[in-house]
């Protein structure tokens, strides 16, 4: 299907402001609201719940977003929502449809929303400052919701990296380790991006190992790096057996559980790679959690790289915590990466 993304001004004529300076949304970031009408919300709620409720194991069950349906009475409320969906067809009759037929006027784009070449529209900063909305359109729900459905991802990433920008200037803004990323290159030829409040308690240089930690509550990232490793060992059997010879090695004990144990071909930062996810577990210590783990090869440097994050929080979700934790992950840099900026 022939795909187009709008990103342009709306103006919307059914809400107004008394004055230029727009409210501060506040909604928490997992958080996305909906604003659909009634029938439509009906008709779409699964496959949107699909497409943002994904569920990651840390063992228990914890959703990437959760969504939240705002009913025709709050809808006065829309410039409280940081991160807002808006959902309708041309066949909606209801308020919010009315609304987004005003926004897809336009015969052209009308005509394109019903070939189905046109179903998202993204604005920023429309109804409240550091508001992010995202409309969907279809030329009715049975479409929009097969629509919805085959493009998931595109439609998942245009809030998500949004989300995740704004997570890594925050997280930045409050200090960071600039002189010992330095000292990382300067060593290396490698480094990370490293926050005020990660310290170093193992930096192995001949074993090609380096581990940076937090606590309150724990969480790790440690960097493994093989001089003259090649691409054979980009495989889940060689990464889960060298990840666990790490854990017994520097962390009493450490491995990886079968359970909810995912390991794919993708890539990272440009490079191939094999993408693993999962659980950890120490028995003798009684502690668990979930890791992610990229290992991939750089032809460059002629090494292959292990980046793994992971975390220990039993007594609080630990998504949060994974999602910064592979935020600083991909801030990983080769001297060659340097050169290219």
């Amino acid at each position: 299907m022939k795909m187009k993304v709008l990103l342009f001004g709306i103006i919307i004529g059914l809400i107004s402001f008394s004055c230029g300076i727009k409210p501060i949304s506040w909604q928490k970031e997992s958080n996305i609201a909906v604003m659909a009408d009634k029938g439509d919300w009906d008709a779409l709620g699964p496959s949107l719940s699909r497409v943002f409720e994904r569920v990651i194991r840390t063992p228990q069950k914890e959703k990437t977003y959760l969504l939240h349906y705002v009913e025709d009475k709050d809808f006065d409320r829309y410039t409280k929502y940081r991160y807002l969906i808006l959902a309708a067809t041309l066949k909606s009759q209801g308020r919010i449809g009315k609304l987004v037929k005003r926004v897809v006027a336009d015969p052209q784009i009308r005509a394109e929303v019903e070939r189905g070449e046109r179903y998202l529209i993204i604005q920023k900063d429309q109804w409240a400052a550091d508001q992010l909305m995202i409309i969907l359109v279809g030329k009715d729900q049975h479409s929009l919701e097969e629509t919805i459905d085959a493009n998931s991802n595109t439609i998942f990433h245009a809030i998500d990296d949004v989300v995740h920008e704004r997570m890594k200037q925050e997280m930045y803004k409050r200090g960071e380790q600039t002189k010992e990323e330095d000292r990382l290159m300067r060593t290396y030829n490698w480094s990370i991006r490293i926050q005020h409040d990660y310290f170093i308690p193992q930096e192995l240089p001949a074993e090609g190992f380096l581990w940076f930690r937090r606590i309150l509550p724990e969480r790790w990232i440690f960097v493994r790096w093989i001089d003259g490793g090649n691409t054979s060992l980009l495989n889940q059997d060689w990464v889960v057996g060298e990840r666990n010879r790490i854990g017994a090695t520097y962390y009493g004990g450490d491995r990886v559980t079968d359970k909810y144990l995912f390991s794919y071909a993708g890539e990272f930062l440009g490079r191939k790679a094999q993408i693993t996810t999962g659980l950890w577990e120490n028995n003798e210590k009684m502690k668990g959690g979930p890791f992610m783990n990229y290992t991939f090869y750089d032809e460059y440097t002629k090494r292959v790289y292990m980046i793994d994050i992971a975390a220990f929080a039993p007594d609080r979700d630990k998504l949060p915590y994974l999602k910064r934790l592979d935020i600083i992950a991909h801030t990983f840099r080769t001297v060659f990466d340097m050169e290219v900026k």
